[in-house]
């Protein structure tokens, strides 16, 4: 059987105690038959469209001996529901919002299993540590107005009480889920090693270059000035600009610090320096110049609609595979992702097994 640690785990982190539970109070299977067979007894002897009139809008499912309501459902599924309501419609909507509200269904069910097996194991948290929580949000979020915290919760339709039982609801589950799933789970260096041969075409890396750059905007308004033929002519001053830059940078200048004085591209105070990037992180017309030119070059002037390019290549890469050395800690990432989800279904499995779920 399966037991709580409780001096290391509850009551260091949430300093749980357990539950004593009345002398002669039924316990195990025979309560939860009795529970349920009540339960029964009761929803067959009331209308379904009295749960309509009492608000509860319906049955949409039993775990055991509690009842999940329509409304329940709803609301937990409003959020989603309107995003698909803004992005959808006809035939489609209709079968993304059965899905959403499925799957919030499920996810109460889940849920209440949760809650379930933390009582049934005899688990408490203090109502000190729920108090203490509230205190903590009124102070952070309401600069410790009591009075303006419960106004918003009767805004939203829900009293205080309902409050704190649904933030000792969030706190079960999130500790139960810490327990059952998250303990204990280790990833060895072979099974990061297996990974990464496995998902080797994960981590190619596409071909990249270490590039600086310098951009100057064209001008709104193009000036006149006379030319070398005595001709009026129109002329753009960023362009001229660019043009001197360039003849600064074939005599030997230092990209970084023109970069820094006259860029009005990206990264200006690093002298422009992008750093590695690959072909699609790029505008066409810069991608082909950087990826045909060779480490230690600069560019002519670019010129493109909205203005003029200056390149420097740093430096250069073929595609690649990346070495495990930089990807194991985002394999690791992975694999503690697949066995805590492997865990968890698992562990909410054997929670089913043992109950009774109906859904209508």
């Amino acid at each position: 059987m399966l037991r709580l640690p409780q001096t290391r785990f509850w009551a260091g982190r949430l300093g749980l105690r357990p539950r004593s539970f009345p002398i002669g109070r039924p316990t195990g299977m025979a309560s939860r038959s009795a529970s349920f067979v009540s339960l029964l007894l009761v929803l067959a002897a009331i209308p379904c469209r009295l749960f309509a009139q009492a608000g509860v809008d319906g049955v949409a499912a039993i775990v055991n001996d509690k009842v999940i309501t329509f409304s329940e459902v709803k609301k937990q599924v409003e959020p989603n529901e309107a995003v698909l309501r803004e992005t959808y419609q006809g035939p489609e909507l209709v079968d993304r919002v059965k899905d959403a509200r499925l799957n919030a269904l499920r996810a109460l069910i889940e849920r209440e299993l949760i809650i379930q097996d933390f009582k049934k194991k005899g688990y408490q948290i203090p109502d000190t540590f729920i108090e203490t929580r509230v205190r903590d949000m009124i102070r952070s979020q309401f600069d410790g107005d009591r009075i303006a915290f419960i106004r918003t919760l009767q805004a939203s339709g829900m009293t205080e009480e309902r409050y704190k039982q649904n933030l000792l609801d969030q706190i079960v589950v999130q500790a139960m889920r810490m327990k059952n799933v998250s303990d204990s789970i280790v990833i060895s260096p072979y099974q990061v090693e297996q990974y990464y041969h496995d998902h080797l075409a994960v981590f190619v890396e596409p071909p990249s270059v270490k590039l600086r750059l310098i951009f100057l905007q064209k001008s709104a308004l193009r000036e006149r000035r006379v030319g070398p033929d005595g001709q009026e002519e129109e002329y753009d001053q960023p362009l001229e600009t660019a043009k001197d830059l360039e003849t600064k940078l074939r005599f030997g200048a230092n990209f970084g610090d023109l970069a820094r004085s006259y860029s009005e591209g990206p990264r200006k105070q690093e002298g422009g320096d992008l750093g590695w990037v690959t072909r699609d992180t790029l505008r066409p017309e810069i991608a082909d110049a950087a990826f045909a030119m060779f480490p230690g070059q600069t560019s002519d002037v670019i010129p493109t609609p909205d203005g003029y390019y200056l390149l420097h290549l740093e430096d250069k890469r073929r595609e690649r595979v990346k070495p495990i050395s930089s990807v194991r800690s985002q394999i690791e990432t992975a694999l503690l992702q697949e066995k805590r989800q492997k865990r968890q279904q698992e562990w909410l499995d054997s929670l089913r097994v043992k109950a009774f779920i109906k859904m209508f």
